[in-house]
């Protein structure tokens, strides 16, 4: 039973433990025919003229397969909560950290009205705290989530990828060099090598918050996406993962969530590990994990 039962049990507008964020197979992507006939979340790209988008692969994923509102709009606190619970299989601690900075800087309180009576006759008011994702892309002094050096987003606001900047994430992969089965896998190395990159110019480097949020945005990444590759006895993600979550904004193809939750201590031991590396590589020392 999810943690989220006994709220749903209270809430049941907000947490419906029966629909398909509470399916285990609802985290599996297939091929766009089969994921559309096995009735899973299927992808559906967004329209720039319509959807809010935010410079977050992951917030962005969830919209795109419609485990929160297509739209990117007036998105509730525990849907969320749940949905990054359940589709990348983290804590319910690492979940709510995730999720309480975006809520207390950019969530808005709305005043609805609700129909309720027979055949709607009367209307009551229903005060809603809601989360629409550009807001996450905004920029500027004081407490922005939304950071310089990013992976695949320009140093300005930004709602979607730059593909030159995905194409060269891409290219950043030290195992094209090596063997027919040890090729497009991206190490953990690689992606601290990145890091280094993006951050090499003194315009992009980052204060002391936006360094953290950086570090993590990479540990979650990796714990999300990475797998055994049995070449190298190493752990890698592959190319077309990065491809797909990063360029496209999708689950990947034959992605599984992983198996353990991903907890909080363990998502910033894997954050400090990264930046570990990252002092390595800028001191001239290339060793690898």
């Amino acid at each position: 039973m999810s943690l989220l039962a006994p709220i749903a049990s209270r809430y049941p507008q907000l947490v419906n433990t029966n629909d398909d964020c509470f399916n285990p197979k609802a985290s599996v992507a297939f091929p766009a025919t089969a994921r559309g006939a096995e009735g899973d979340h299927p992808y559906i790209r967004p329209s720039p003229q319509i959807d809010s988008r935010a410079p977050c692969p992951g917030l962005n994923t969830l919209a795109n397969h419609g485990y929160i509102p297509r739209s990117g709009r007036n998105i509730p606190f525990v849907l969320l909560v749940r949905a990054i619970m359940e589709v990348y299989n983290v804590s319910l601690a690492l979940a709510l950290m995730l999720t309480i900075p975006g809520f207390l800087l950019y969530a808005q309180f709305r005043l609805n009205w609700k129909s309720i009576g027979p055949s709607g006759a009367w209307s009551v008011p229903v005060l809603s705290y809601t989360l629409t994702l550009s807001a996450l892309a905004s920029f500027g002094p004081g407490l922005k989530i939304a950071h310089r050096a990013s992976l695949v987003h320009p140093d300005y606001p930004s709602e979607k990828p730059e593909m030159s900047m995905v194409h060269g994430l891409l290219s950043a992969d030290s195992s094209l060099t090596g063997s027919d089965e040890e090729r497009g896998y991206f190490t953990l190395h690689d992606l601290a090598s990145l890091r280094v990159s993006r951050e090499s110019s003194p315009s992009d480097k980052l204060d002391t918050i936006h360094e953290q949020v950086a570090l993590g945005e990479s540990s979650l990444t990796w714990l999300i996406f990475a797998k055994h590759v049995s070449a190298t006895g190493s752990p890698g993600i592959p190319l077309s993962y990065l491809e797909q979550w990063f360029g496209d904004e999708r689950i990947p193809d034959w992605w599984t969530r992983p198996t353990e939750t991903i907890g909080l201590i363990q998502a910033r031991k894997l954050a400090q590990q990264v930046q570990e590396e990252m002092e390595l590589i800028r001191k001239g020392k290339n060793i690898r994990e």
